[in-house]
């Protein structure tokens, strides 16, 4: 019972914090309060489970509760109340939900990554066609059907049908894999497109580098079923209304030059306004200040413009300073780290996370981090240190060299790691 619980925990974590579990609708209520809940739940939460975190959670777990509390301290100094903007204070919190997923994925039982492939798919299929979202889209930015973090989402199935591939060869692999990142491109999130094209390269990376059990790729055959499907799709897409494909070949041409492309170019000089503020107090932003003095970018020919600050990382250095980005690149890099360093071949699940979590890195340039971006960080640090199919290798002095296992799977599975 205790065990479903967690993984119920587990579950929202993961998604019940996007709208892709409700929906599709981003202004459900019940969304917001289930995001507020989760964040409130989870400064406790690093106080209780402290002991169950690995050495790095630990030690940030110090000065992030001490944020917490310093928050709140001010609004008390400031404003004469506790809470004077529960919204300042949980967005600073949002990162520490990577400590709070791997203390609740550690109780949960045995985790596969396919299962969180599998509910994807499902969610779209829901939104997209059981709701019938998909068939009010008109292949333009206007009428997209989805928001950019329910898109990024897929970028989690993509990498997995490629890692799969590249281990196993199986054409249904490939296909889904071209699949999910067609499906990337036609929902025309450009972030979206850039974050897993970058995975992945990373992905492509660390094979090439050896730090996973890959046999050689059959080139041939991956360039002509790519082939092929280009050829089958050349004619389908040559159905569509040509001004639609040129709309639609306009706004993936963004991609390359932002500046000269109307949303980028307006992200561009919003990300340069907040940056020209940012000197007036590099260490610890604008907080509560920032927030009373709401938008600072007002357009008369564009109100809504600038009303969030896109980019992940002006956002940060914006309201939290350079201590707060310190803070979220330390708890990312850290986890990577782990990843990389306490394992000697990555498996499956771990490249795929591993890569999805590095690939978060250039969706933060255009988009802030979606609240689970920070739960899949904390659920790759389980699978890399904790996950009982995924442990490391005993680390001792090389075997003889007749010996030496070949695979993985020879190494012997061990109770604790070191």
């Amino acid at each position: 019972m205790i065990t479903w619980l967690y993984r119920i925990a587990l579950f929202v974590l993961l998604f019940g914090v996007n709208s892709l579990a409700f929906g599709g609708n981003s202004l459900h209520p019940l969304l917001d309060n289930v995001v507020n809940l989760t964040a409130l739940a989870g400064m406790p939460a690093l106080v209780l489970w402290y002991f169950r975190f690995p050495a790095l959670y630990k030690l940030l777990a110090w000065p992030l509760l001490l944020g917490v509390v310093l928050l709140v301290l001010e609004s008390l100094h400031d404003y004469g109340q506790f809470m004077y903007s529960y919204f300042v204070v949980k967005r600073f919190f949002f990162c520490a939900l990577a400590l709070v997923t791997y203390a609740v994925a550690s109780q949960s039982g045995h985790l596969q990554l396919r299962h969180a492939v599998y509910l994807i798919f499902a969610f779209y299929v829901v939104n997209q066609l059981v709701l019938g979202k998909i068939f009010g889209y008109a292949l333009t930015s206007e009428t997209r059907t989805t928001t950019a973090y329910e898109s990024l989402y897929l970028v989690v199935p993509f990498l997995y049908y490629l890692v799969a591939y590249l281990s196993g060869h199986r054409l249904l692999h490939l296909g889904l894999a071209l699949f999910a990142f067609g499906l990337i491109v036609f929902l025309l999130h450009r972030s979206v497109i850039s974050t897993a094209a970058f995975g992945a390269v990373v992905v492509l990376g660390l094979a090439l580098r050896g730090r996973v059990t890959f046999r050689r790729l059959p080139l041939g055959q991956t360039l002509a079923v790519i082939g092929v499907l280009a050829l089958v799709a050349g004619p389908l897409v040559g159905l569509l209304p040509e001004a639609k494909m040129d709309s639609f070949g306009e706004s993936l041409a963004g991609i390359l030059d932002p500046k000269e492309d109307n949303t980028g170019s307006w992200r561009v000089e919003q990300s340069e306004h907040y940056l020209r503020l940012f000197p007036e107090r590099p260490l610890f932003g604008w907080r509560y200040v920032g927030y009373d003095r709401g938008e600072v970018m007002e357009n008369e020919d564009f109100p809504e413009k600038g009303t969030i600050i896109h980019s992940q990382y002006v956002d940060v250095l914006y309201n939290y300073g350079l201590v707060g980005m310190a803070l979220q690149l330390l708890l990312i890099g850290g986890t990577l780290a782990v990843l990389y360093r306490r394992n000697r071949e990555l498996t499956n699940d771990q490249l795929v996370l591993f890569g999805f979590v590095a690939s978060g890195l250039v969706f933060g340039i255009s988009y802030q981090f979606p609240v689970y971006y920070w739960s899949f960080v904390g659920l790759a640090m389980y699978y890399g240190l904790k996950h009982p199919a995924f442990r490391s290798p005993v680390r001792s002095a090389p075997a003889p060299a007749a010996s030496r296992p070949t695979s993985l799977a020879d190494w012997p599975q061990v109770t604790a790691l070191p």
